[in-house]
C-alpha cells in the first residue's frame, strides 16, 4: 500500500471520540500534504512532501477509490484534487483556516482534556497566518511572509541545503550570538540605563558580521540559527501584538516549520513569558488540517 510508506503516527482514541469510517482528510500545503483517516480504533496519519508525492497521491486515491465514500479537503494545493475525483467520490471543500481550528481543538481536548477557550492559533507552515479562534469560531486576523519557506530559501541561497531535515540540524549546532548583536553588545555594562532582561535582547540580526566579524570566521551553523531566531522573534512578537489587541491569553502554535525545530520553540515560548502569554505546542499538531477535515 503507497501510504504505508510514510506512516508518521498513530493516535490511540478514547471512546468517547468517534472516528468518522472510509473517509480520509487531506490538507494539501505548498511544501507538505497531511492525511488523516481511521485503522481500526486509531487515527493514522501520513505526512508526504507535495512537490514529489501530489502525482502519486492520485494515483494511489485512482487505485483504491473504493477505500474512501468521502474525500475532505483543504489546504492550497487541493483543488486538483478536487477536479479529478470529483465525478467518482464524495468530495468536500474545506477552507484551510476552518479546518486548523477544528483540528486543534481536537487535539486540545485530547491531550489536555478539556476544551480550548479563546486562543490565537499561529500557523507557521511555508509561511505564517494567524486566526482568533472565539467560542467555536475563527477569525483570521493576518500573517507574515516568514516561515518555513523563507527560512529555506535562505538557507538555500547561501549554504545550497534544500533538505529540511539537514537545515534544522545544522540550526540546532549553531550559536547565533557569535553573529547576533545583541543591546549588551552595544551598552557599556555599566550604563544603568538598560535593564539586565533588556540587555539579552537582539538589536540587529547577523549586526556582528558587518564590522565585528572576518568572513572566514563565520561558521554556517550560526548564521541558520540567526535566520531560525529572527523568524521566531518576528513571527512571537507580531502574536503577541495580536494576542494583546483581543484579550488572548493562549497563543498555540502549530506547523510544519516546527517539526523537530527545538530553537524555534525555545525562542517562541520565551517571547511568551516575557509578554505574559502561553505558549501552546500540541502533539501531532502538524495533521491539524487534516484532522479538522477528517472530523468536520
Amino acid at each position: 500500500m503507497f501510504l504505508k510508506h510514510f506512516l508518521y503516527d498513530k493516535i490511540q482514541i478514547p471512546r468517547e471520540f468517534k472516528i468518522p469510517s472510509s473517509i480520509a482528510g487531506i490538507d494539501m500545503g505548498q511544501s507538505l500534504i497531511k492525511i488523516a483517516l481511521k485503522e481500526q480504533d486509531d487515527i493514522v496519519l501520513y505526512t508526504l512532501a507535495t512537490e514529489q508525492y501530489s502525482k502519486k497521491l492520485e494515483q494511489f486515491i485512482e487505485k483504491n477509490n473504493n477505500l474512501f465514500s468521502h474525500l475532505k479537503l483543504t489546504g492550497g494545493k487541493c483543488y486538483n484534487l478536487l477536479m479529478k475525483f470529483q465525478q467518482t467520490i464524495h468530495i468536500t471543500l474545506l477552507k484551510e483556516f476552518d479546518a486548523n481550528l477544528k483540528g486543534i481543538e481536537f487535539l486540545h481536548e485530547l491531550y489536555k482534556k478539556k476544551r480550548l477557550n479563546k486562543a490565537l492559533l499561529t500557523c507557521l507552515g511555508t509561511g505564517t497566518s494567524m486566526v482568533l479562534q472565539e467560542e467555536g469560531k475563527s477569525f483570521h486576523l493576518g500573517g507574515s511572509a516568514l516561515g518555513g519557506g523563507f527560512f529555506m530559501g535562505m538557507v538555500n541561497l547561501l549554504y545550497d541545503i534544500t533538505d529540511f531535515t539537514v537545515a534544522i540540524q545544522s540550526s540546532a549546532k549553531g550559536n547565533r550570538y557569535n553573529v547576533d548583536l545583541k543591546v549588551s553588545d552595544i551598552y557599556d555594562r555599566r550604563d544603568e540605563r538598560i535593564d539586565i532582561l533588556f540587555r539579552e535582547f537582539t538589536a540587529a540580526s547577523l549586526g556582528k558580521i558587518p564590522t565585528m566579524i572576518k568572513k572566514e570566521n563565520i561558521h554556517q551553523e550560526d548564521v541558520i540559527a540567526s535566520l531560525t531566531c529572527m523568524i521566531a522573534e518576528n513571527i512571537g512578537s507580531l502574536a503577541v501584538q495580536y494576542a494583546e489587541c483581543h484579550d488572548v491569553k493562549n497563543i498555540v502554535f502549530f506547523g510544519g516549520f516546527l517539526e523537530n525545530n527545538k530553537l524555534l520553540k525555545n525562542t517562541l515560548s520565551l517571547l511568551c513569558k516575557i509578554y505574559k502569554k502561553k505558549a501552546i505546542f500540541l502533539k501531532n499538531s502538524l495533521h491539524a488540517g487534516a484532522l479538522g477535515a477528517l472530523f468536520s
